[in-house]
């Protein structure tokens, strides 16, 4: 499978599904693997996915993505991720982020002028939103590797 392939067929479908229900644990978990795992389909061909997120500014969302794709599958039984990434994440320490609407808003949680809500990791951090997250990456890969994800269409993800 090229990597224009596994875009069209399993990451775009995945990560709308994930766009359309943010406040999703098992879609935001879905679209964190297969975004990070485009990474393999690149890798094959030579190309320098780490090095491109740093220079794209997209490595704080890389990082997130892959710490949730990691942990989803190495966590050890106590809860500690056996692999730790440069931000810390074990499944399961996501949370939901409430719409800022009446009646589901939370101060300190929710955004001002977000109506859909979302999934965030590392509180720690200041939260940082797993849909963005993805989103930054892909379009990183859609800008760094276009010419070996031709026919894969990044926009409405």
């Amino acid at each position: 499978m090229t990597p224009s392939q596994f875009a069209v067929e399993i990451v775009v479908p995945t990560v709308r599904e994930f766009r359309d229900n943010p406040r999703s644990r098992r879609r935001a978990y879905l679209a964190c693997m297969v975004t990070y795992h485009l990474k393999d389909y690149l890798d094959k061909h030579g190309v320098d996915v780490e090095g491109a997120m740093k220079l794209f500014g997209g490595s704080r969302s890389f990082e997130a993505v892959r710490a949730v794709c990691i942990a989803t599958k190495h966590t050890d039984f106590a809860g500690r991720p056996r692999y730790p990434e440069h931000i810390p994440f074990s499944a399961g320490q996501d949370y939901e982020r409430p719409p800022a609407r009446c009646g589901e808003l939370v101060c300190g949680l929710s955004r001002c002028g977000d109506a859909h809500g979302g999934r965030e990791i590392a509180r720690n951090l200041g939260g940082l939103d797993v849909y963005d997250s993805v989103r930054t990456v892909l379009k990183a890969y859609e800008f760094h590797f276009d010419f070996l994800l031709d026919g894969a269409d990044f926009r409405d993800c």
